[in-house]
Formats: C-alpha cells, structure tokens, sequence
C-alpha cells in the first residue's frame, strides 16, 4: 500500500510498518493471549475495567476504583471456581475428547472446546501430502459456516511424540486444540487428547496461588465466596510454612487432619 500510493515519506506509516509484528494478527497467532485478543471481525475484548470507569474518571476515581475491580473479580473468578467443580457438562456428541475434557475442563473453556469438536462435522476431508520420517502432513478441507466457502488447513502430526499443530495456531493462541488438530488425531486413531495439550491453567482442579489479602475483620461470613476465600489464603499460609521442612510438614499435615475432624464433627452434629 504504501509503495501503490507513493507515501514513502509518510512518518507515521512507515513507523506503522516497522513495527508490523507487534500488531498485525499473522505476526501474532502463535502467541499465548488466552484468547484475550481478537482476530475477528465484530468480536472484541472486554476491558478489565469495563463497567467501572469512562472517558471522564478521574486518575483520583480511578485508583479509588482499581481495589474494588481487583477484588470483585478475584470473586467472581473463585465463584466460577466453585460452579466449575460443582457442574457436570453434559457431551453434545459421541467424540471421546469431549467426554474426556468434560471433566477436566473449566466451564467457561469447555464450553469453548466443545465448540470446536461439534465444528469437526465442516471438516470433511483430510489428506495426507507429506512425509518426512515420523512427521505426517495433513491437507483439511473445512466448511466455514457462512455461506459455501471451503477452505483448506495445512495440519503437522508426529507420530512418535503425538503432537499435532494446525496452521490456524488455535492451541498456541488459545490454549486449546482445534477442530482441524482433533481431526487429525481422530484420523490416526488417537482416543485421548495428549496431556500436553490439557494446560493446567483450564482445569478444574487448579489451584491458585494468589489470593486477595482478607482480613478477618473485612470478610462477610454470609458470603460463601469470601468464606472459600478467606480459608482459602489462611490454608495457602499453613501449607507454604509446611513445605519448608519435613518437621514443619508433620506439624502441618497433623493439623490439617485435626482440623477436618472437627468441622466433620459439627457437620455431623448439624444432621442429628
């Protein structure tokens, strides 16, 4: 374009084009944002602080605001959590990796990835056009939703080490596996998706290492959310002091069990 139109001399352009990795999205594909950043059209990211602040806030406002953010989304994240260990997804179709992540996923990531398996119905033919030793290259034929458009994905598989990348980078910029990548792996008769490509970040069984610093006196005890919290980072204190040494271990682990035995004893107290 800027050859076409002759504005070599264009400063800002030329600073635009210098800079090109940093912005335009074939640059950045291969590049974990989970998901964050969108390559689409009408699709767009929701601000941290959207909801919270405008064009009009003050710096003042603005840090008055940021703990309450921070702190409201810390809980919203641990209520997820919650409802994430508590739900049990229901598969949409027959495919074993659905029904395998469905109980390892994140609601909100499944729900994702389950997207892409149900999509593996547009993908409707797959060829292999090369081999180079252990390293299988697979040419797929997809049908994008819209309209009759086919357009065709380049997918690498190895065979020894079971790994697959798609040229659509979904799993190096998302974090999980597209439907092109499921395909190809579907196609060589692997049943299971590769522990490799479960990143710990989207299970449910997760633990987190940050917690919001509540202090007894600021925790509302109706809220289950801030109750999980609360105990949560108290727990986190006893379990990093453990780790130190096998006798502060012992100590520890003693506790721990002292401790469930007795809010068991009140749980079976409550039923009686």
């Amino acid at each position: 374009m800027i050859q076409r139109f002759e504005i070599r001399d264009n400063d800002y352009l030329h600073r635009l084009y210098e800079d090109r990795e940093r912005w335009v999205p074939v640059y950045l594909k291969d590049t974990f944002f989970a998901g964050m950043f969108s390559f689409q059209p009408g699709e767009s990211m929701v601000p941290f602080f959207h909801g919270y602040v405008h064009q009009h806030t003050s710096l003042k406002e603005f840090f008055e605001m940021h703990d309450l953010v921070f702190q409201n989304k810390i809980q919203k994240e641990a209520f997820d959590d919650i409802e994430s260990k508590e739900s049990n997804p229901k598969p949409r179709t027959m495919c074993s990796f659905e029904s395998q992540l469905s109980k390892l996923y994140t609601k909100e990531i499944f729900s994702l990835f389950q997207y892409e398996v149900e999509m593996m119905s547009h993908c409707f033919h797959i060829s292999q056009t090369n081999t180079t030793g252990s390293i299988v290259t697979y040419t797929i034929s997809e049908q994008e939703t819209k309209g009759n458009i086919i357009r065709s994905l380049e997918v690498m598989y190895d065979k020894i080490g079971t790994e697959v990348r798609c040229i659509c980078s979904c799993y190096n910029f998302r974090g999980y596996l597209c439907r092109h990548a499921l395909c190809v792996l579907n196609h060589n008769g692997i049943d299971e998706i590769p522990s490799q490509y479960i990143l710990s970040r989207w299970r449910k069984d997760f633990k987190r290492m940050y917690v919001p610093d509540l202090g007894s006196n600021n925790v509302d005890v109706t809220n289950s959310v801030q109750r999980f919290e609360h105990l949560h980072k108290r727990a986190l204190q006893v379990v990093e002091e453990g780790m130190t040494s096998l006798e502060h271990y012992t100590v520890a682990w003693q506790a721990f069990k002292e401790s469930l035995n007795k809010v068991r004893l009140v749980a079976d107290k409550n039923v009686e």
